[in-house]
């Protein structure tokens, strides 16, 4: 576990980050009627900031487990690890939104879909549950991360590695030589 802690501390910022910015839309009133068509908006507009979330992980993984050195594979693989722990994440977040911060908010959004477009109230009451909000946010959360991380570790990779020369020979036949170079 202690090599994947620097995915976990940023995955968890990254939660963390996610119940502010839930936070700050409901404060802005876009868990209101008048204002709950701009939520996919919204959280489009955050996807974007977890791209930050993603970079800096990768690049302290970088810096402090690789020395400076990474390559785009093990760059990806950093940032998948982030990517699943913060979908791992995204249910608690989910909750917490739905039943804390804003219990009624799926009843406010079916509401709003039967009255601002031609979608039966049935139909939206189908459509907007907290099972399919999930899921979705979920498959967004993989999808997205998958090919954020992808991009972001191209950038990140060390351009130009030189690979290094292992000596594959055994200390014993090291010894050997040397004593038949003497």
């Amino acid at each position: 576990m202690r090599n994947f802690s620097i995915e976990f501390k940023w995955a968890s910022l990254a939660t963390l980050a996610a119940l502010v910015w839930m936070f700050i839309v409901k404060s802005l009133g876009f868990h209101e009627l008048e204002k709950i068509r701009y939520e996919v908006g919204l959280q489009l507009l955050f996807n974007l900031g977890l791209v930050v979330f993603y970079w800096l992980g990768i690049r302290q993984k970088k810096k402090e487990f690789y020395n400076g050195v990474i390559s785009w594979q093990r760059a990806f693989l950093s940032g998948l690890i982030i990517c699943i722990m913060i979908t791992f994440f995204f249910p608690l977040i989910q909750y917490i939104t739905f039943n804390q911060v804003t219990p009624n908010f799926m009843d406010i959004l079916q509401e709003a879909m039967a009255t601002q477009t031609k979608m039966s109230l049935e139909d939206a009451q189908n459509y907007a549950t907290f099972d399919i909000f999930l899921r979705n946010g979920i498959t967004n959360n993989l999808s997205f991360g998958v090919v954020i991380v992808a991009i972001i570790s191209y950038f990140i990779q060390t351009k130009n590695m030189a690979v290094p020369v292992v000596d594959t020979t055994s200390k014993a036949k090291q010894n050997k030589n040397n004593k038949r170079k003497k």
